[in-house]
């Protein structure tokens, strides 16, 4: 997922760029929008740019998943953020990765390649066209502990704060 709305670039050094209002709105209500699809986390693996930690801070609320903060999260290319996934998620079922546009997008779309499926396409143009603040690409993996490799999931769907309803 991408992280939340936050200040505008500039205002402060990247890094420490805190979110908005709307941006702690936006993280809380994908939160609950994760936990109505039934994803629940068995990690949280964060950026450590000030606006990614409080979005997945809010985003796990009172729950007790488990975060780690990777500071090579932060701008990192897609290759990059599958090399930090297969480091920290090896093990688990379901992981959420908070970090940036472009790496964000580009992750998502390398790994689940392209699909016949119309509903899939949507989903793909709309993910190569740049997750939002709070947008989350949800993939699937067909085996269990599958590897991170291109192509190698389903884009299930973009899953954006309004969605908990």
């Amino acid at each position: 997922m991408r992280h939340a709305q936050a200040v505008p670039a500039g205002s402060a050094p990247d890094r420490t760029r805190a979110l908005t209002a709307a941006g702690e709105e936006q993280a809380v209500a994908l939160g609950r929008a994760l936990r109505a699809r039934g994803l629940v986390p068995d990690l949280v693996v964060t950026s450590d740019a000030a606006r990614a930690r409080r979005t997945a801070e809010l985003v796990v609320g009172d729950d007790d998943w488990p975060v780690v903060v990777d500071p090579d999260v932060y701008e990192a290319s897609p290759p990059r953020l599958g090399a930090v996934l297969e480091h920290h998620a090896a093990t688990a079922t379901t992981t959420v990765l908070v970090c940036h546009e472009p790496g964000a997008s580009g992750l998502s779309v390398a790994l689940a390649g392209p699909s016949a499926d119309a509903d899939a396409a949507v989903s793909r143009a709309s993910v190569l066209a740049g997750l939002g603040t709070a947008e989350a690409a949800v993939l699937r993996w067909g085996t269990e502990h599958a590897r991170l490799c291109t192509g190698a999931a389903e884009l299930v769907e973009v899953l954006r704060p309004g969605d908990a309803a």
